[in-house]
């Protein structure tokens, strides 16, 4: 797979910020593939006949979150978020990807929001919106990143 950063190198447009997704993003998707692990178990141990039954249907259930826990994880592994110049790029994708260029100068609005556990361990969610593509991501250091939208906007 290639890197986001590599094809900015390659054009004239370098990349001068890249932004990195917290560790607590992480949190969520390792639960559910640790909660689904007991219904993979139960169903490679004991087989597909005993999924007609209420504890059967709770093994498939936590089968379910185990997938959906690989598929997130993936996800959040895979997603890159920069800025040049001229746009905020972000790019995702497990198979396929999508990549997302918010040109600067169409930029309408940044909402940024942090708790105070976000605060304590220095993350947060920069919301961006350009007309029709809202983008949001918990990303470390927001306010390094609304700061370069900023300046960069000027």
């Amino acid at each position: 797979m290639k890197n986001l950063l590599s094809d900015f190198n390659t054009t004239s447009e370098p990349a001068k910020y890249e932004a990195k997704i917290h560790w607590i993003s992480y949190v969520v998707p390792v639960l559910y593939i640790i909660f689904g692990s007991v219904g993979v178990l139960y169903i490679l141990l004991l087989g597909y006949k005993f999924i007609l039954g209420f504890i059967g249907m709770i093994a498939l259930f936590l089968s379910f979150l185990f997938v959906k826990g690989i598929i997130k994880l993936l996800r959040t592994r895979s997603t890159k978020i920069y800025v040049t110049d001229r746009h905020l790029s972000f790019s995702t994708g497990i198979l396929g990807k999508t990549i997302s260029d918010l040109s600067l100068t169409k930029l309408e609005g940044m909402q940024l929001h942090q708790s105070l556990l976000g605060k304590t361990l220095n993350y947060g969610t920069l919301v961006v919106t350009t007309g029709d593509v809202t983008s949001a991501y918990l990303i470390e250091n927001p306010m390094e990143l609304r700061n370069v939208l900023i300046y960069s906007k000027e």
